[in-house]
């Protein structure tokens, strides 16, 4: 079979939607040799092949050991997360005839590749194929909560419906999305199927030693930490962990600071007023431009990961946090509930009391060092597994092309 997908996203950051295409396509070329993919680059169509894959992975570690070297962190407010992100009107126009033009050669193009199906890792494609469609669904956050996305992206995803009308089968990364695309799109169950994300083979322990070289050029220290992990947007609530975080006694904090280590976002975070002063003082820290290798150091390194969002897909700092043996807790009642099984504490997401006392529980107990706990919590993270997820694409691909 030939799949087209949209290639041009694996020239970003190695995150989120990117991050699950290279995935899937790599095990699933793999898998199935018989698989001949397709990638619509910025405006031109190229056969993307295993040697692709590769060059695409080498660049991105050469990435990280160039952001590996940085240590980049921040200390200003001013440059940190409380600002919103500025666009110039030139740059947004810019971008608006950049899009233009790749939708339109897209359109005039895409029939021309003899393609069987469409994949469209980034929820729907630039415009209609004319050809089956497999789209991937992440979550819905941006019809259930407008307001925590730009603008831009609202408006992108507004024809979605149109285009799951004609989708012959939805794919998405949980339970909890795949009940979102039921009861807000009326779309049949039985025609959706969900292949979720797996944490890289880089995120595993390396021992008290090895992490604590990487923490150290960050000025951490192994265990006495706390961590959030994303982007910094209001979804990921990262006001809750923060009024939490506040109402410690000083002396802790000056002892345990929290890391805040994510790229800049968008939108009004509503952050407490405290936030400034914390960042001054030295207790709450920004870490941006975080390569893997860094962000691996402080998966194990932390005494706690914190994930408060309101609202997740999936939720990958706590399956790759569960990977390095970490504890974790996370929002109560969302699609991290299915990662973390039994080896997380819950929190509702908005309960800034239950937030503060995982904090100092976890500054009471040793369940960060201890063996047996980290052993458990790293084989509920290898429940997940790209191969098992990419099977399940091939297995799509099959049905909607009539293949067995």
């Amino acid at each position: 079979m030939r799949i087209g997908f949209e290639s041009s996203i694996l020239n970003r950051a190695m995150t989120g939607v990117a991050n699950y295409t290279f995935n899937v396509i790599r095990c699933a070329m793999e898998l199935d040799s018989n698989i001949d993919f397709r990638g619509f680059g910025h405006f031109n169509w190229k056969k993307f092949d295993r040697d692709d894959a590769l060059r695409v992975s080498r660049y991105h570690q050469k990435q990280d050991e160039t952001e590996n070297t940085k240590a980049a962190s921040g200390n200003g407010l001013r440059n940190g997360i409380v600002d919103s992100a500025v666009r110039l009107r030139g740059a947004r126009t810019a971008v608006a005839v950049y899009r233009g033009l790749r939708q339109r050669r897209f359109s005039s193009s895409v029939r021309k590749q003899s393609l069987d199906l469409f994949h469209a890792f980034n929820f729907r494609p630039l415009n209609d194929p004319g050809i089956p469609t497999l789209p991937v669904i992440y979550d819905l956050s941006t019809f259930r909560h407008p307001e925590f996305h730009p603008p831009d992206r609202v408006k992108w995803l507004e024809p979605l419906r149109l285009f799951l009308e004609q989708a012959p089968l939805v794919q998405t990364i949980s339970d909890f999305s795949k009940r979102e695309i039921v009861e807000v799109f009326k779309y049949p169950s039985e025609r959706i199927f969900v292949a979720p994300p797996a944490a890289s083979d880089l995120f595993v322990p390396h021992g008290i030693e090895k992490t604590q070289r990487g923490l150290g050029a960050m000025d951490l220290t192994y265990g006495n930490f706390f961590l959030i992990v994303g982007t910094h947007e209001p979804r990921k609530n990262i006001r809750s962990a923060l009024f939490a975080y506040e109402r410690l006694p000083a002396g802790i904090r000056a002892q345990y600071p929290l890391v805040l280590a994510g790229g800049k976002g968008w939108g009004d975070l509503d952050l407490p007023a405290k936030t400034e002063s914390l960042i001054r003082e030295g207790t709450v820290r920004l870490v941006r431009g975080v390569a893997d290798p860094q962000l691996r150091n402080l998966y194990e390194g932390t005494r706690l990961l914190i994930a408060p969002s309101l609202y997740e897909g999936f939720g990958m700092p706590v399956v790759e946090a569960l990977a390095c043996g970490t504890p974790v807790a996370h929002s109560a009642d969302t699609s991290m509930d299915e990662i973390s099984g039994s080896e997380s504490r819950r929190v509702s997401a908005l309960d800034v009391e239950g937030w503060t006392s995982a904090l100092k529980d976890s500054l009471e107990s040793d369940d960060y060092a201890d063996p047996a706990r980290r052993a458990s919590r790293m084989a509920c993270a290898r429940k997940f597994t790209w191969q098992h997820s990419a099977s399940l694409v091939i297995d799509a691909y099959r049905q909607i092309g009539g293949v067995t």
